[in-house]
């Protein structure tokens, strides 16, 4: 019963009934997957990396190719933000990466793909530079190719000069030198005394005024005199200049001219405008100072008079001006500067039963420090 029970089974495991037969088709089966299997290894591989300075900083838009051993470009690109590149799909092989950067220079490395991927470092520099790339985790050749530097010529060594080998006689030369040193102080010295502005106090500068003459005379060789007329006769001109008395001949004079001394002028801007009633008259107006210098202390005066002359009414206002305190300790705003404007309202009262028939107006200033 058993034994019919196991051949009943290998028929239903073994079709056709041989295990030679079914043996035989597995090791075909395994031949052929074993042949699929290695049809399928990697042919294609990834190459990643980063770009570096020779400080090791990572550099962007490095302009990456890819090289093979013919010398062709099979691939181009460039890094990115921290110097990182990929490259897809290279075909086993040896390659030769290069880059190049304007402000970096250039570099290259070689590599191998044969069953893996491969990750490089490529420096770059400004002189070309061969670095050697790492590799994670895969199996890679590396070769680097020696770079010729420039014979450089060789830094001529300057002779030396000894203490004992002098160039000149230093004692001979020193006494000459402290000569003109003391010569060059010498100079100085009378030039800075020359230069030095002598100490005047401010109380002398104020003394010290240069008078205000009141005659010019102009001679007949062109010269111009100015100075006080103290004497005049026949024959000379007698004249108080700032050198001292001048004797002059009148034979030799030309013109004399009396001259204004400079101060403050004060006029009335036209007629004023007049309010007229039984009492009183309002005289209203504007004055100015065409001097040269502050009147001060200004006052208008108004004068009334009838048929007779007589006078029947007078008064006088101030005007308003600029405030000016004084040495005397006194403080007004009625001094005008020149060429300043200041209006002014006077009212003259008429004397009871007297009658207003014209008017006379005039003006009052002082001249102070």
């Amino acid at each position: 019963m058993q034994k019919q029970y196991a051949e009943w089974h290998l028929k239903l495991t073994f079709p056709g009934g041989s295990m030679n037969r079914y043996l035989t088709w597995l090791l075909f089966l395994g031949i052929v997957f074993a042949v699929d299997v290695k049809e399928k290894v990697k042919k294609k591989f990834t190459v990643t990396g980063v770009v570096q300075n020779s400080a090791g900083k990572g550099i962007k838009k490095v302009k990456l190719t890819i090289i093979n051993e013919k010398g062709k470009e099979i691939e181009d690109g460039k890094s990115k933000g921290d110097g990182e590149f990929k490259f897809k799909k290279i075909r086993a092989g040896s390659y030769t990466l290069r880059g190049e950067h304007k402000e970096e220079g250039s570099g290259e490395v070689k590599f191998t793909l044969k069953t893996t991927d491969v990750d490089l470092t490529l420096k770059i520099s400004t002189g070309e530079i061969a670095d050697t790339p790492s590799q994670a985790g895969s199996e890679i050749e590396m070769t680097e190719e020696p770079v010729m530097l420039p014979q450089q010529r060789p830094k001529p060594v300057k002779p030396k000069l000894k203490f004992e080998d002098l160039f000149f006689e230093y004692e001979s030369n020193l006494k000459a030198l402290e000569t003109e040193i003391d010569s060059l102080k010498s100079v100085v010295k009378g030039y800075q005394k020359g230069q030095t502005m002598p100490n005047v106090s401010r109380e002398l500068l104020d003394l010290i005024k240069v008078p205000a003459f009141q005659h010019r005379v102009e001679l007949q060789n062109g010269t111009i005199v100015t100075g006080d007329l103290l004497e005049e006769s026949d024959s000379t001109l007698t004249l108080k200049t700032q050198i001292g008395k001048l004797v002059l001949k009148k034979e030799m004079v030309v013109r004399m001219d009396e001259l204004e001394k400079p101060g403050p002028k004060v006029i009335f801007l036209g007629d004023p405008f007049i309010d007229y009633y039984p009492d009183r008259q309002i005289f209203s107006g504007r004055v100015k100072n065409v001097g040269e210098i502050r009147a001060d202390f200004v006052r208008v005066i108004g004068n009334l008079f009838d048929q007779t002359t007589s006078n029947t009414g007078t008064d006088s206002i101030f005007v308003k001006g600029t405030r000016i305190a004084y040495n005397s300790n006194v403080v007004a705003d009625t001094a005008l500067e020149p060429e300043q404007i200041a209006p002014y309202t006077l009212t003259v009262p008429i004397t009871k039963g007297r009658k207003a028939e014209y008017h006379t107006m005039d003006i009052r200033w002082e001249e102070t420090e």
